[in-house]
């Protein structure tokens, strides 16, 4: 039976250099057209130059792809890593013309158009590296908030997912309810529509996980994760007294009874061995840790998807997550405080024996790895209370979606 949808359109402006990113976004706008179709009538319809674009002439080539796709869309996402772009003849790049366009169209309307910009922060390779094109990146950066832009940073692929799939739900949440937009964006049941229609794919979709399927996920996930943290703050805080107790130990030798050097290298092989145990314990926990953070927070992301057309959670429940996770943050850093200052007093000791030196390049990087994986428990949990304490409790919203 044919149905009425309501459509929202998404471009995607980057340079090469994201390509990945792009992939995860296109994989992101699928899921969630395979949940909202089937449920809200809504679906989100991604263009790009190169499938949305064909061979012209135009007083340039970017103004060939400007005509063509024109400023009909109603959302905007800029992606950028290390490159800003080929300049065209009005921007220092294709993808800066398309932006300035977008925040134009921000200007003239600013309930026409959502405009998300996004900076992967992982290193570049040397081989790649332009510093031309940094620095433009650099002076984009500093241009966006005297703009009243909000940007976000991502470091991998692997994050940028559920981070994308996360904002896209809230921005989709704000559309959906404003029921003049919902009119606009309505495709009538007699319009053609040549893209593949959820129902093709209907078979597969009872086997997806529901929404309490994702928080029993994410719930499971954040308890192993915090019990391999809190067992390596442990035992960092173990072999902190340890090395505390060894320097002790050697500073107060008695030379008199047992040989200086005998006495200094039973030490500090003990000091040694102290150091091996917990780097192996670092480095066979750090693996499922990782996991469990990924998986719960890509849970969670999806939940907040499905939420789209679902009642909204009671505030009593969102202030409970709320404080879990501003407990996670205080307790994370707390942890991340103490493992930088062992890190410190690690690597100030002198270089004494071979096994030594040996054993805390092994505990430094362990602790990198840990230092490493706390940070990045404390960015997904602050940019999960962010959007808690930044969006608006949701009433029902089917009721303003046509069906």
């Amino acid at each position: 039976m044919p149905r009425k949808q309501t459509i929202l359109t998404i471009f995607l402006a980057s340079p090469s250099d994201v390509a990945e990113e792009r992939k995860a976004l296109e994989s992101v706008v699928t899921e969630l057209n395979k949940t909202w179709s089937h449920k809200l009538n809504l679906r989100l319809e991604l263009i790009k130059w190169e499938t949305d674009s064909y061979p012209n002439f135009g007083a340039y080539p970017q103004d060939v792809i400007n005509q063509q796709i024109n400023d009909d869309y109603d959302i905007f996402i800029a992606l950028f890593w290390g490159k800003i772009g080929t300049p065209t003849n009005k921007a220092a790049s294709g993808t800066l013309e398309e932006l300035e366009r977008a925040i134009k169209k921000h200007s003239n309307d600013s309930a026409s158009i959502d405009i998300m910009i996004y900076f992967k922060d992982q290193p570049l390779p040397p081989s790649v590296m332009d510093p031309d094109q940094l620095k433009q990146l650099q002076d984009l950066r500093s241009t966006l908030g005297p703009k009243g832009a909000l940007y976000w940073t991502f470091e991998t692929t692997e994050e940028f997912e559920p981070l994308l799939r996360t904002h896209l739900s809230k921005v989709v949440q704000k559309w959906a309810l404003d029921e003049d937009i919902v009119e606009r964006h309505t495709v009538r049941p007699d319009a053609k529509d040549s893209r593949p229609s959820f129902e093709d794919d209907a078979e597969n979709y009872d086997d997806e996980y529901g929404l309490l399927d994702f928080q029993e996920i994410f719930e499971d996930r954040i308890s192993s994760m915090n019990l391999g943290l809190n067992a390596l703050a442990a035992a960092t805080v173990l072999v902190g007294e340890q090395f505390i107790k060894r320097v002790e130990e050697l500073n107060s030798l008695d030379v008199e009874k047992l040989g200086p050097s005998a006495a200094r290298r039973k030490i500090i092989k003990l000091s040694s061995s102290d150091l091996e145990s917990f780097s192996e314990t670092v480095e066979a926990q750090i693996p499922s840790i990782s996991k469990a953070r990924e998986e719960a927070f890509e849970a969670l992301s999806r939940a907040v998807a499905l939420q789209v057309d679902i009642v909204s959670p009671e505030e009593s429940e969102e202030a409970e997550l709320a404080q879990e996770l501003s407990k996670m943050i205080t307790s994370a850093t707390e942890s991340r405080i103490s493992m930088e200052s062992f890190k410190t007093s690690l690597v100030d000791l002198p270089r004494l024996t071979i096994e030594l030196n040996k054993a805390k390049r092994r505990a430094a990087k362990a602790l990198d790895s840990v230092i490493d994986e706390t940070n990045k428990t404390i960015q997904s949990a602050a940019e999960t209370l962010k959007m808690l304490n930044t969006s608006k409790h949701l009433t029902k919203i089917k009721h303003l979606l046509p069906g």
